[in-house]
């Protein structure tokens, strides 16, 4: 289950830009897709569990936590992949647990030695490696490589505001929550691009690549991932997502026909190796 959720939410970071190429406009893409996930994710949370309700105390935590990990994260995840490769955005991205140990350190929940520090500049050398390596290489750009940086720094900052709540809430509840609220908090900036998206120009196939990052990536990887982790524990679940920068890149290259340089494979080893090192993988949260 775990590498069935891993290899699917690899394959999203080609399929989203995929539909970017000449079809979809990023926002209306992604706002849509949160509206329609959030809707049958939360239905399904309420069938199960009966209720998506949380204590009044935490309704001000989750509105933050929902335009930060939803909002923040999807227009600077989308716009790096419609500006840069989705290869180079798997690989950037890599760095989150990194970004997410320093903020864990300034919210209080956790002492960051010093380890954790060489971790983070570690995995910062590797950012800096992969976008290096991929200057010059056909689709890279500075600009989709740091909205790429923005993307790791704001689900970073996402894991750790979540991490409150799921004392007090299933990982389900809260992720559905998540997606449908942010899905809410995204029309605002999808709604403009609706009304001038080119809709007769989404051919079958980018609607599929929708479809497949409505359903896949957010519903069917969060029933894997959940069932998996109470079976196998979070520690050892967790592992398995060191797959993703590096299937993402590879199904960049093999489905879209992106270059990946030396210098990038080894900058997305060395962001990998700074995680392993500080061991600052996250347990609680899922990519959407």
């Amino acid at each position: 289950m775990l590498v069935v959720a891993n290899v699917l939410w690899s394959l999203n970071y080609a399929t989203t830009k995929y539909a970017f190429e000449g079809a979809w406009e990023p926002l209306a893409f992604s706002a849509t897709r949160f509206c329609v996930a959030g809707l049958a994710f939360g239905s399904l949370v309420l069938w199960r569990e009966g209720s998506l309700r949380v204590r009044r105390e935490h309704v001000g935590l989750v509105l933050a936590a929902a335009a930060v990990g939803i909002v923040g994260n999807q227009l600077t995840f989308n716009y790096a992949v419609d500006n840069t490769t989705a290869g180079n955005t798997a690989l950037i991205l890599a760095s989150s647990p990194a970004f997410a140990a320093l903020f864990a350190s300034i919210a209080g929940h956790e002492h960051v030695g010093a380890r954790h520090w060489l971790a983070l500049g570690v995995s910062v050398s590797g950012v800096a490696l992969v976008i290096q390596g991929g200057a010059g290489v056909a689709g890279v750009s500075l600009l989709g490589d740091l909205l790429a940086v923005g993307a790791a720094i704001t689900w970073a900052a996402y894991s750790v505001m979540l991490r409150p709540l799921f004392a007090h809430y299933s990982a389900a509840r809260i992720s559905a929550l998540m997606v449908a609220i942010g899905g809410v908090m995204m029309l605002p900036f999808g709604i403009p691009q609706m009304l001038q998206q080119d809709w007769a120009a989404i051919n079958g196939l980018r609607w599929g690549a929708w479809l497949y990052s409505t359903i896949f990536p957010v519903l069917v990887t969060n029933v894997l991932y959940f069932r998996a982790l109470r079976t196998i524990g979070a520690s050892r679940a967790t592992l398995y997502m060191y797959l993703q920068p590096f299937l993402g890149a590879l199904f960049a290259a093999l489905l879209l026909g992106e270059q990946i340089t030396a210098l990038q494979f080894v900058g997305g080893l060395v962001i990998v190796g700074g995680v392993s090192l500080g061991r600052l993988m996250p347990g609680a949260t899922v990519r959407e």
